[in-house]
Formats: structure tokens, sequence, C-alpha cells
């Protein structure tokens, strides 16, 4: 589809073929507008990522390691039952992979040769493997969150790392300039990364045959819940489907900038991170303005989990032989506060969990 790039906030229009990713004017995020046509079916065909190419602001072949399609497994707490959606199968364990095939794709469409991104870890080893596998070169910021294991995973993957003083938010800004500085192509959470991660709603819309009544998700920079709210407007939008689902934002309690705000109806503020679940841990979500519109449209819910109710979950699934991380289980975890609380809440109702990494 064609499209323009449009300022979030001040609505100011950039070219499709432009690099930038925040507005000259008023320094917001830009968001991808199509063009869209009256209806639209999602098609035949396996389900995985590449299925929704379609949708994505591609004008050639996608760049692809074979990225979703992942599973949906039931699990049963009390006598209700969730649905897990396992994006730790995804190539590099985690749903970063989605995005990644994006934006390395559109970096080669618009002729660079290099690419950059800020991370806390499971982004960096995925825009690592994919920019390795496609032949460009990578430089990662990463910030003092990131985990042993990660960092070693983005150094095989034959990255340079540059280790920032600070957190993610911090080697976000060093990305940035790097990125203007050195006219290399800058991925992270972004408009092409957004547009990427769409494609969990679009299969799971596949996968049921419907939109599921709830969908927990964790949170930190906020642009998957940002996707998936942009994705069930595009099913609506292009006659797929007119049923609504409610988003539930999950942070962890040591980090939970977007719940306050949404809970005290509040702007969104920077917070400390004190969290050990370094996937979500962002003090100042990129798409948090996104976000917010997110849980207000859909009706949604935002919460908090502790570090020791995210280990408890993943203690919880790991016994069922599903393996994740803390950050990758935050959804699970707010299923679980939830349904201690109010038993009967999940009853009849479609109830989606997005375990969304295992590194």
């Amino acid at each position: 589809m064609k499209y323009s790039l449009k300022c979030t906030s001040c609505g100011s229009i950039y070219n499709s073929k432009s690099n930038a990713y925040r507005c000259n004017k008023c320094n917001s995020i830009l968001e991808v507008d199509y063009k869209y046509p009256t209806e639209m079916d999602l098609g035949n065909g396996e389900i995985k990522h590449s299925k929704y190419k379609q949708l994505f602001p591609i004008s050639g072949k996608l760049l692809s390691l074979g990225e979703g399609g992942t599973p949906l497994i039931k699990h049963k707490i009390n006598a209700s039952d969730l649905i897990l959606k396992l994006e730790a199968d995804n190539p590099t364990n985690s749903f970063k992979d989605r995005g990644s095939s994006v934006e390395i794709t559109k970096a080669i469409e618009l002729g660079f040769k290099e690419v950059c991104c800020a991370s806390t870890g499971n982004m960096g080893f995925s825009i690592a493997t994919y920019a390795k596998k496609f032949g460009i070169k990578c430089t990662i910021f990463l910030s003092k969150d990131a985990k042993i294991e990660k960092i070693e995973k983005i150094k095989k993957a034959g990255a340079e790392i540059v280790e920032v003083k600070g957190d993610f938010n911090t080697a976000l800004e060093t990305a940035e300039l790097f990125s203007k500085v050195n006219n290399v192509f800058l991925c992270g959470d972004y408009h092409y990364r957004k547009e990427g991660q769409k494609s969990i709603i679009f299969e799971i819309f596949d996968q049921l045959g419907k939109l599921p009544d709830f969908i927990f998700l964790p949170v930190g920079n906020a642009t998957l819940l940002a996707a998936i709210y942009k994705g069930m407007k595009e099913l609506k939008r292009l006659k797929i489907t007119n049923r609504q689902t409610r988003l539930i934002a999950v942070q962890a309690k040591g980090c939970d900038p977007l719940v306050r705000a949404y809970n005290q109806h509040k702007k969104l503020t920077y917070m400390h991170s004190t969290t050990e679940a370094d996937a979500i841990a962002v003090g100042y979500p990129t798409f948090g303005f996104e976000g917010l519109e997110a849980l207000r449209e859909s009706k949604g819910l935002a919460l908090s989990v502790s570090d020791r109710e995210l280990e408890s979950a993943r203690k919880a699934l790991h016994k069922s032989r599903v393996y994740a991380e803390l950050g990758g289980v935050a959804s699970f975890a707010g299923a679980l506060k939830i349904n201690k609380v109010h038993p009967s809440w999940f009853k009849d109702k479609t109830v989606v969990c997005l375990i969304t990494g295992n590194n």
C-alpha cells in the first residue's frame, strides 16, 4: 500500500522515502499513514509473519528468517482457560524479530549499508542477527540493564557493541545521535518496527478465527501495545472484523511509568528502573502517548506486578514446559493477579497472554 509518514503530534507529513524517525518541527515520533483500500482480506496460506506483507510499508521482497507463526496453547488457571501465544518460538527467541524483519528490509530498500539501535538486549540480538544474515553492518548501543547472556549473544551475531553508562533512554539518545552524525539507518522502537509487530494481532485473528475478548501483554517501550491497537483498527477499517478487544498492559512495579500515567490520569513522566525484568525496563516509553491512547480507546486496563510475582509466573509456566524470561511473562503474571482477586473475570471469555521472549 502507498503511504506517507505522519507526525503523531502536530500532523506534519513526510515522504515515504524519508529517513526521518522524529518530527523536525516538534520532535514527536512518526506514524506510517497508509492510503487504505475500501476492503481487504488477509489471504490464504501458512499463518506466519510474511503472510501479512500487504499491510507492511515495503515495496519489494520482505526479508525474513521465518519469524511468526508462533503457537497458541491453552493454560488453565483455576476454572478458566487462558491462551498463551509463545513468541519465544521466533528465530532469536522473542517477538522483536517481527519488527526486525521490516526494519532491515526498509534499511536496504532505502540504500543503507549500516544500521544501529539502542537495546536492553533482545532487540539488539534480533537486529544483529538480521543484519548479519542480510549483509549490512550493525552497531548496538546497550544500556546498563543488559544481561551478560544477551550481550554474549549479540557479540556472537557479529555486531559492534557500545555499552552506555546509563539506562535504556540514555542508550536511545546516544543511538539517535550516532545515526544522524554517521548517516546510519536507525532501528528500534520507531514506526517501521511498530508496523512489523502488527503481525501478532493478524496471526491471533487467523488462528482463533476471531479477535479475543482480552489480550494481556508486557509493556516496556509500548511499541507492541501501539502496534496491536493499530492492527486492530486496520482489521476494522478493512472490514475484516468489527469485534473489539480490550488490551491489558502489564509492567514491572519497579518500572511502570505507563501504568501510573494511565491509572492516575496524568502525563507520562520518566521513572528510574529498579526491576530485574530487563526486557521491559524502560523509564520513559517512546510509544507512551500511543500506548495510553490504545488503552483508552480499547477500554483497557493497566497494572503492575512485582518482580516476585514475575518470578512466580515464570516458574509456573516452567512447570508446564513453557520457558520465558521475567519480562516475557509479565502478561501471564498480570492475568494471575487479576484471577486471584476476581476469579470469575475470565468466565466465558477468550483471553490471550503474549509470552514475548526467552533470552
